[in-house]
């Protein structure tokens, strides 16, 4: 069986090639609209991506992610072949439909601007071999899947099945099969929230480097999510509290009926009260018209007081000296500030999640610093918290120095918001009445958390970055849920 190269095969080998898995695809490739649809997004992927094992998955995942089936396959292969895709089609497949992130992923790609649903396709399976470490693959040109395009889908399925005749392109086929299921049974996930989030924001995203950096931001978050408890400690903290807000507060008031009053609206009429009514063509006025006109029915009264939740506030200040931290350490998979901007989205993910029936917000603040340092990170944080803005739980905004953003939190919010400040250095300018709950270090390769109590635990020795920024996390939790002992 002949090995998969990552080196471009030559056009005469590479054009049977991609039609040997055209003719392999379970796509519906007998309709035109979806072999325009289907090659686009090939041709996307591979210019994410120089080298693919197998391009049948971009083909395959172009037809599910936009919510259709796959059909069966009706054609000739050789035996390595067909095993070989059946190990695909139950390893990779199977569990992609499977994931409990697949929906809104598919979600995301019809919600896209038609035109850039094939770069939508293009990301996730690019995000995904390099989860999976599928390293090597089949190299081509972009121009053999563009002329084959313009060919009529019979001819393409007819010389798809001639080159699986053949035995080097139904090696190389078979081996592409193989080595994506070898992965994807080694890999404990196929999908992460990378894909998911650059699926949902593919329109904001028209740079790579904008692509790298969201997808890194997303991969942090989920590691450093998945490393903190998933229950919530006996300690809590409260900053007074809010009133809870009702869609109809009219059609559902809070309380219920506590009385009986002389007034109200008809909906809340005793029902008793109609005994006065005399009979239809009766001699008006009867009783009931009477007691209406001087005030004596009977209405059932509603509990009006407002049900309050607790408020809580965390404010968040990245120093401008955070532009120091765009530093890759010694085995570290992401820069240093990455890690420390997948730790907040993380933060904000459990707290939400924990204090999901009260009223807790946050409000991240940037510091523009004299060059505006942090801006870049500003607009990827804020497309990963897309989701907790639109609820009205996350704000995010600019300030000159760190010494205002903490000032104006202490004044706005009385005192009683949680802040954190994180920064290379302690920032200058910071006066007693605006110092923060804690300060975060990233100086050096571990960060350190302290407490207005002094220094937080650090995490052991020898840890992974994952494991060491989840610490961190852990510790400002700490901090957080029980403040009395901290301050």
């Amino acid at each position: 069986m002949t090995a998969v190269s990552d080196e471009r095969l030559d056009p005469a080998l590479a054009a049977p090639f991609v039609s040997a898995c055209v003719a392999l695809a379970r796509a519906p490739v007998h309709a035109t609209t979806w072999t325009q649809a289907c090659l686009e997004a090939l041709e996307a992927t591979y210019a994410e991506r120089p080298s693919l094992h197998a391009p049948t998955l971009v083909l395959d995942l172009t037809v599910l992610l936009q919510g259709e089936r796959l059909s069966p396959i009706d054609v000739e292969a050789p035996t390595a072949v067909r095993d070989a895709l059946r190990a695909y089609e139950d390893h990779v497949l199977a569990r992609l439909t499977a994931d409990r992130r697949w929906t809104r992923l598919a979600e995301g790609v019809v919600a896209a601007p038609k035109e850039l649903r094939p770069v939508a396709i293009a990301l996730v399976v690019t995000q995904m071999l390099s989860r999976l470490a599928a390293e090597g693959g089949t190299g081509l040109s972009q121009a053999v899947v563009r002329r084959l395009a313009t060919q009529p889908i019979g001819d393409v399925l007819e010389a798809g099945r001639l080159a699986l005749a053949t035995p080097e392109v139904a090696a190389r086929v078979a081996e592409g099969f193989q080595v994506l299921a070898k992965a994807a049974r080694r890999a404990r996930e196929l999908l992460s929230d990378a894909e998911v989030f650059l699926v949902e924001n593919v329109a904001s995203l028209r740079s790579l480097g904008a692509r790298v950096a969201l997808a890194q931001l997303a991969t942090a978050a989920q590691q450093v999510e998945e490393r903190l408890p998933a229950r919530l400690k006996g300690h809590v903290f409260e900053d007074g509290d809010a009133p809870t807000s009702l869609e109809e507060d009219s059609a559902f008031p809070v309380g219920g009926f506590s009385s009986i009053a002389t007034s109200g609206s008809l909906e809340n009429l005793v029902t008793s009260e109609l005994i006065y009514m005399d009979e239809e063509g009766a001699t008006r006025p009867d009783l009931f018209d009477v007691r209406f006109v001087e005030g004596e029915l009977l209405y059932y009264a509603r509990d009006e007081s407002v049900a309050v939740r607790r408020k809580r506030r965390v404010v968040l200040v990245f120093d401008a000296s955070l532009a120091e931290a765009r530093v890759l350490d010694a085995k570290a998979t992401f820069q240093r500030l990455v890690w420390l901007l997948g730790a907040t989205a993380a933060l904000v993910r459990k707290l939400a999640d924990w204090f999901d029936t009260e009223a807790l917000t946050f409000e991240l603040v940037f510091v523009r610093g004299r060059e505006a340092p942090l801006s870049e990170e500003l607009g990827v944080t804020t497309l990963v918290l897309r989701e907790f803005r639109e609820r009205g739980q996350v704000e995010l905004r600019e300030a000159e120095t760190a010494a205002q953003a903490c000032r104006e939190a202490r004044e706005t919010w009385r005192q009683r918001a949680r802040v954190l400040l994180f920064g290379m250095r302690f920032p200058p300018g910071l006066d007693a009445e605006s110092q923060p709950d804690a300060w975060v270090s990233l100086e050096h390769q571990r960060p350190h958390v302290a407490w207005r109590a002094g220094p937080a635990p650090q995490a052991e020795e020898g840890a992974v970055a994952a494991d060491v920024w989840a610490h961190l996390v852990r510790a400002v939790l700490d901090g957080l849920l029980a403040p009395a002992k901290r301050r």
